[in-house]
């Protein structure tokens, strides 16, 4: 069987054996791919820093028996992100976006669009520095994977009424947000106001170009990132340890 040439980023590793790890790779019109990396963990190998997490790396790969894992030949680092690994901050934010990135596509199924929000995400968490970025980029992250994953919020107003004005409460369950006149809090929901349901709103339809061009207080922005982050649970039905990481390593 030929090689495979795929690109893409290291979302989790698992060491099997002395000197190996089974990676779970998000690459480029493949999608989600395990990975056994031989030996990788021995820098004489020349591929621990191309098969490690973060790493967005040109891997050429095999496959041997029918229903085996993907064998690695060979790997090139394209970026290491190592600003990232420099900052516990930084490795909080970048493990919870490549768990959510892991949990919301399938084996197999192409995700170029996820896989460019992640590449960028990562980018701009690696050259910033203030907490206030974090949380934006962390917003827009949840937000448009939700997108990705076909569990946008339906940003079409009260869901009741249609009204696009006076929007008190957020659905997790739904995805769908209700007016003060409508409010419904029964179910699982949070409640919110014009300026977030309009953030929300922006975050998920902007282009790619314009997503992070919006600007809010921090306490507002810490308030959706809590919508954004409960959202996310609730549609995906389990907790993610790497929040509750990121969280406890919000409070240093």
């Amino acid at each position: 069987m030929p090689n495979i040439e795929a690109a893409g980023i290291v979302l989790r590793e698992v060491k099997y054996g002395e000197n190996s790890r089974i990676l779970t790779v998000l690459a480029k019109d493949i999608g989600k791919i395990s990975v056994l990396a031989g030996r990788s963990r021995s820098n004489r190998s020349g591929m621990l820093v191309a098969t490690q997490l973060f790493s967005y790396s040109n891997f050429t790969l095999f496959k041997g028996r029918e229903n085996s894992l993907l064998k690695l030949n060979e790997a090139e680092v394209v970026s290491a992100f190592g600003d990232i690994r420099l900052s516990l901050d930084k490795i909080a934010y970048a493990s919870y976006f490549c768990d959510i990135a892991n949990h919301i596509c399938a084996d197999g199924a192409e995700e170029n669009e996820l896989l460019r929000l992640l590449l960028n995400i990562m980018f701009k968490l690696s050259k910033t520095a203030k907490a206030e970025e974090y949380l934006k980029l962390e917003a827009v992250f949840l937000l448009r994977a939700a997108a990705c994953a076909g569990l946008a919020p339906s940003c079409g107003g009260c869901a009741a009424c249609g009204s696009e004005t006076n929007i008190k409460t957020f659905s997790l369950s739904d995805g769908v947000f209700r007016c003060a006149d409508c409010s419904d809090k029964s179910g699982v929901c949070m409640e919110i106001n014009d300026v977030l349901y309009k953030a929300v709103c922006f975050i998920e339809s902007a282009e790619d170009r314009h997503m992070f061009s919006f600007s809010m207080g921090v306490k507002a922005l810490e308030y959706l990132v809590s919508v954004a982050e409960e959202y996310m649970r609730v549609q995906l039905e389990r907790d993610f340890k790497t929040l509750d990481y990121l969280r406890n390593v919000r409070t240093l």
